[in-house]
């Protein structure tokens, strides 16, 4: 593992052991404050809790849960809804948009789009150079300017952008080293227009399918590949169903987590500092663990029998050349150019830095 990762993960872990230490702290001060009302935070999301290594939505939550409390003297409370007790995706964000629920976690650009189409300026295929960058980006004055956008749009609030892995082709037929090799392949996408264009670009056959049926989709060959990071492939076992896996990175996965807007309004100015803190805090936690986790996870499913292809330079600029102009296009129509220029000016500094 490079020192800067190693690093970053060892920051991390500290946070999580600070974070549990900071409960006991949280649990003493709300006592002292009983006199005030305790307000309940409602989390859902669809994936996993129990195991922070193998479910990094759990890993945010309970950090996410533990600050808050610490930094408002428990006045407020997160109650946590995993495995998709209240619904899909889908059904989430409308529970958010309505108020049902306050924060939403693990929503793709793909289910905001649906209320702020130009989110998907995120989608432009080979937008950031690396993970960093994005970070970089999403945290500053783009992130911020696109979070309150879509917020006057769909009443949510981006919480936490996540830029935490690179998304990858896989399939069961060929491996893939080129676009050519991609020519004639059924693949799976979100119903997303960029990435219908992308794959479309690339001379396969777009294939839109819920994440609920994926598996399904693939192990009876109805599509014959997907593309997702390596810990999602993981998490819905798809390595049981594919046989080539190719490192592209083509998309940047950018997990959200949003926050109903009214009420985020209505917090004061001290508790909007310290959810954004804990949604800081949170997200350290889920990306670290992710980033610490990758070449295990690329080992685990290279031990499933998948090969796994990493192209060459000139490879990997056959895939850019292949699909942004065409991508850029139909971006273009829904995003507007000057958000494209935006955030190739936002990429442009934050690598300059």
């Amino acid at each position: 593992m490079p020192r800067a990762e190693r690093s970053y993960f060892m920051t991390v872990f500290s946070k999580l052991k600070t974070g549990a230490a900071a409960a006991v702290v949280g649990l003493s001060l709300a006592c002292a404050a009983g006199a005030q009302a305790e307000t309940i935070v409602k989390i859902a999301t669809v994936d996993g809790e129990g195991d922070l290594l193998k479910n990094p939505y759990w890993a945010y939550t309970e950090v996410f849960g533990t600050i808050l409390s610490n930094q408002t003297g428990g006045r407020y409370t997160v109650q946590v809804f995993p495995n998709g007790q209240l619904g899909d995706l889908e059904s989430l964000l409308e529970q958010n948009i309505r108020g049902t629920i306050q924060i939403a976690a693990g929503l793709s650009t793909g289910h905001l789009a649906a209320y702020y189409p130009p989110v998907q300026v995120l989608d432009m295929p080979y937008a950031f150079p690396n993970l960093e960058i994005a970070r970089e980006v999403l945290d500053g004055e783009f992130g911020q300017s696109l979070s309150d956008k879509i917020a006057a749009e769909a009443g949510v609030r981006v919480l936490s952008y996540m830029p935490s892995a690179f998304r990858n082709f896989s399939n069961s037929v060929r491996p893939i080293h080129s676009p050519k090799d991609m020519e004639g392949l059924k693949m799976r996408t979100q119903s997303i227009p960029v990435h219908l264009e992308l794959v479309k670009a690339l001379g396969a056959s777009a294939t839109p399918i819920a994440w609920a049926e994926l598996y399904n989709a693939l192990q009876t060959g109805v599509v014959d590949g997907q593309e997702n990071a390596p810990y999602t492939m993981l998490l819905a076992n798809l390595q049981e169903v594919q046989k080539y896996y190719t490192l592209d990175h083509h998309l940047t996965n950018i997990p959200i987590v949003t926050i109903n807007e009214e009420f985020y309004q209505g917090l004061s100015d001290a508790d909007k500092k310290a959810f954004d803190f804990a949604a800081r805090q949170a997200t350290f936690a889920m990306l670290g663990i992710i980033t610490a986790k990758e070449s295990q996870d690329l080992k685990v499913i290279r031990d499933a029998g998948v090969e796994i292809y990493q192209p060459t330079p000139e490879e990997f600029q056959l895939f850019v050349k292949a699909t942004k102009a065409p991508v850029a296009a139909v971006l273009k129509d829904i995003v507007g150019q000057d958000l494209l220029d935006e955030l190739d000016a936002a990429v442009e500094k934050a690598s300059a830095e």
